[in-house]
């Protein structure tokens, strides 16, 4: 316990926050700066060999429908003339999954712990419509007021 929890008397609890998502409550602790420093650094870094497995999977896919007007040049898709950049989307796919990843990591669950909860097993059991509706009750938990302070 901190200096300050043990003058206070508080408890881990006060970092704890809920919220109501279609009639089930859901407990999120609010992580500490350097938790949420942590946090920031592991969706950043996206290794290559998941943003390369993820390009391959999707050129293969585009290869696979013969769509005209598509082209492969220097390692992107180009669709009637344009380039896709394809590589900085994967990496946009992939921070954002790792994001979703990391922010269900801050729920507390009822039972058991989520420690080894992966995307896929997210995937599996949310659509993405949901995905992203928990993550954002999950940033006004964690972060209230930030979605008013990106407006400005």
């Amino acid at each position: 316990m901190s200096k300050i929890a043990s003058a206070l008397k508080i408890n881990d609890s006060i970092r704890v926050k809920t919220f109501e998502l279609a009639s089930n409550k859901f407990k999120v602790k609010v992580p500490l700066s350097s938790e949420m420093e942590a946090i920031s650094e592991r969706i950043k870094s996206v290794p290559k060999e998941k943003v390369d497995a993820r390009f391959d999977k999707m050129v293969n896919n585009v290869k696979q429908e013969s769509v005209s007007g598509v082209e492969f040049v220097n390692d992107d898709i180009v669709i009637d003339g344009k380039p896709m950049n394809l590589r900085d989307t994967c990496v946009s796919v992939i921070q954002m999954e790792q994001r979703i990843l990391e922010y269900f990591k801050l729920l507390i669950p009822e039972s058991g712990d989520f420690s080894d909860i992966t995307y896929e097993d997210i995937e599996a059991e949310f659509p993405m419509s949901i995905q992203f509706e928990m993550l954002e009750r999950i940033t006004e938990s964690i972060q209230p007021g930030y979605k008013e302070a990106r407006k400005n």
